[in-house]
């Protein structure tokens, strides 16, 4: 009971004391913002406008009869992604152009000059089969012509080293290997006069004067046979 009279008088004078102190102020949590991450920027890559064809460049070359010329920049532009058939025109009327030059040359026997530009209209020959068959030659006749223009450098060759002259015999085999470096027989006659002409290049200074064809020893150029003649 007196338990219960103590709680009855204590309640209003707490009542009293929080009425006197004014309303009671809890602390006042801030609630920060939650951080975003940036947003991620992606980046889209740059278009560059395709390439414009070299058309009138072409043409150019085409008109002035350099054919060499021509057929490079098309081959340049199939490189970079242009469709053979969309310079099939151009493509052919080059590749013509060079053979035809070429068997200029082959008729003057200008056989350096012929096999190089043989072999360029080989190598790039058209892949397309509407324009192969346009070529004036085959892919097989261009490699009779290359043929062709090394069997008569490596006779011209023959022939200056049966007569002593070791340069011009040098000169004649080794132009082949530009355009035909497959051909057996003019490396090996080409092997075979290198080392003859370094011999000879010892007496030379050995005898501290030039020697001429007439005063060879025979020990380093009659006694020693020639290469054997293409196709004997």
């Amino acid at each position: 009971m007196r338990t219960r009279r103590w709680r009855m008088f204590l309640l209003p004078t707490i009542l009293a004391v929080v009425t006197a102190c004014g309303p009671i102020e809890f602390p006042h949590v801030i609630r920060m913002p939650r951080e975003v991450p940036p947003a991620t920027t992606v980046k889209v890559p740059e278009k560059h406008p395709a390439p414009e064809l070299r058309l009138e460049e072409i043409a150019g070359y085409l008109e002035s009869g350099d054919y060499r010329s021509a057929l490079e920049l098309v081959r340049t532009e199939i490189g970079r992604g242009t469709r053979e058939t969309s310079l099939a025109e151009e493509y052919v009327q080059a590749v013509n152009g060079v053979i035809n030059t070429a068997e200029l040359h082959q008729e003057a026997d200008q056989l350096a000059k012929a096999g190089e530009l043989f072999r360029l209209a080989h190598e790039w020959f058209p892949k397309t089969e509407a324009a192969s068959q346009r070529v004036d030659l085959t892919s097989g006749e261009l490699m009779v012509r290359i043929a062709d223009c090394a069997d008569g450098l490596m006779d011209r060759g023959l022939v200056a080293y049966r007569g002593g002259d070791l340069d011009k015999a040098i000169e004649s085999w080794k132009v082949i290997g530009t355009f035909d470096p497959w051909h057996q027989e003019s490396r090996r006659a080409l092997e075979t006069a290198e080392v003859q002409r370094a011999n000879l290049e010892k007496v030379r200074g050995a005898n501290s004067q030039p020697v001429t064809a007439e005063e060879r020893p025979t020990s380093t150029l009659q006694s020693v046979s020639p290469p054997p003649l293409h196709g004997g």
